[in-house]
This record gives C-alpha cells, sequence and structure tokens, in this order.
C-alpha cells in the first residue's frame, strides 16, 4: 500500500511539474514599412485587425507592437510583431480561424500592404518566473 502511495505521490508531483513548465507558442514577425506608410498606418489597421481577432473563436491571442530602441543592427526591422498563444490546440485553430477565413485573409492583406515583414519565427516559451507583486 505504501508503495502504490508513494507512486501515486510521485505522478502526482511529475504531473504537477509538466504543468508548471508547459510550454506555450510565441511567434515573431519581424517587419519594415512599406514606402509612404508608418505607425500611424500600422495602429489603424490594429483597430480593425481587434475587431477580426474578436469575432475569431480563438480567444487566447496576445500580441504586442515593440519597436527597437537599440540593436546592432538598427536597420534590420522598423518593428517586431510578437503574438503569443496559451498552448498549441489554441495556435492551430487561431491560425486556421485567420488565415483561412475571409475577414482574416482580407485583413493579413491590408497589413502586407502596409510591411514587409521577411523575418517569421515562432518560438516554444516556458515561463520560468511569475511575479507574484512581492
Amino acid at each position: 500500500m505504501k508503495t502504490i502511495l508513494s507512486m501515486a505521490a510521485a505522478m502526482v508531483l511529475l504531473m504537477g511539474t509538466q504543468v508548471a513548465l508547459a510550454s506555450n507558442p510565441v511567434e515573431f514577425w519581424g517587419c519594415q514599412f512599406n514606402e509612404g506608410k508608418d505607425m500611424a498606418d500600422l495602429t489603424a489597421w490594429t483597430e480593425e485587425w481587434t475587431d477580426v481577432i474578436d469575432a475569431l473563436p480563438d480567444d487566447g491571442y496576445n500580441a504586442w507592437v515593440m519597436t527597437p530602441m537599440f540593436s546592432s543592427t538598427m536597420s534590420a526591422v522598423d518593428f517586431l510583431w510578437v503574438g503569443a498563444w496559451p498552448d498549441y490546440k489554441n495556435m492551430g485553430a487561431g491560425f486556421d480561424g485567420f488565415f483561412n477565413g475571409e475577414e482574416g485573409s482580407a485583413s493579413f492583406a491590408k497589413f502586407v500592404e502596409i510591411s514587409t515583414c521577411e523575418q517569421h519565427v515562432l518560438f516554444s516559451s516556458i515561463q520560468v518566473r511569475e511575479n507574484t507583486g512581492n
């Protein structure tokens, strides 16, 4: 009986550790503005894009626009588009709903009119510290 309880406790501990170290997908798009376009155009697009994303069943996507303040190659990108999902299932549903949907495809076409993104990478992210407010 002690062996069964010990094994059960070890399984619970192992499962808890795997949940704590669960990875989530994060995408990065390295972009430059197309001729005549700037941050005002991107900001206006994000307002329209938000309406499209809000209408999709996947509500787990978070996004950031980041602009370089210092880099060894300052001309490489004008901005980074960074997006993250809570898990790979939401990522798949989000990609499918956005890129295969009529409104998502139209929205992305506008994004391509504003910027050229030669870099698109997907990382697996594991949170190693959570701010507890202390």
